[in-house]
């Protein structure tokens, strides 16, 4: 501070009106001088009036690695805010879609039993064809173990083709029977997520209004 008032001093006697500058050297000491250093001028000082206030403070110039990385910051900050822009959108769109085709949650109610009763149907279908396709099968492996293998022959290619087909087929069928059980549950899983959001959109259940997701 003594400093500073020593050289202000000497600034305005010598009737300089121009401006002082304010820096730290490569030791760390503050330095002050009317003027800049050409080793100071892309490093961080400050530019004082004639009262020794600053009027004006310059940081460093920044690396090619520091610009490098504020850019990328930045691409980053973007892609963020346009996947956000894109979620909030896509939640509008079905938003209004819920909204313009179930007028009520009887409706909503109605729809999930009719899906569920047309996945019910197919399961009953699919457990059904397997029921028949099992006793056809215990049927062909009795005949072909009462009539060859206790016998120790060998049984034929045509008998042991149907037992193999008939027993792939129920395989498939019980990897069918397995899809339409996880429909279901994504049918009752989605059902639940539209039923909340169809409850806060219509103000039954607190949570973000309609017009906020724009």
């Amino acid at each position: 501070m003594a400093l500073l008032c020593v050289i202000l001093l000497g600034f305005s006697s010598a009737g300089n009106t121009g401006k002082l500058y304010k820096w730290v050297d490569e030791n760390g000491e503050v330095r002050y001088g009317d003027h800049l250093p050409p080793s100071e001028v892309k490093k961080r000082h400050q530019t004082l009036n004639a009262q020794g206030m600053v009027i004006s403070t310059t940081e460093a110039s920044k690396t090619p690695e520091e610009y490098a990385a504020i850019r990328k910051a930045e691409k980053e900050r973007k892609e963020i805010e346009a996947a956000e822009k894109r979620i909030k959108d896509l939640q509008r769109k079905k938003d209004m879609a819920l909204l313009m085709t179930f007028d009520s949650i009887d409706e909503l109610d109605q729809a999930k039993d009719n899906q569920m009763e047309v996945v019910d149907l197919v399961i009953q279908l699919i457990y059904k064809s397997m029921a028949i396709a099992q006793e056809r099968l215990e049927v062909l492996e009795g005949h072909a173990e009462t009539l060859y293998v206790s016998k120790g022959l060998q049984v034929p290619g045509g008998l042991a083709q149907n037992i193999e087909i008939l027993t792939r087929a129920n395989v498939n069928r019980q990897e069918r029977l397995q899809q339409r059980l996880i429909e279901k549950n994504k049918i009752l899983a989605r059902y639940q997520k539209d039923l909340t959001r169809y409850r806060i959109l219509t103000g039954e259940l607190p949570g973000i209004p309609l017009h906020e997701t724009n």
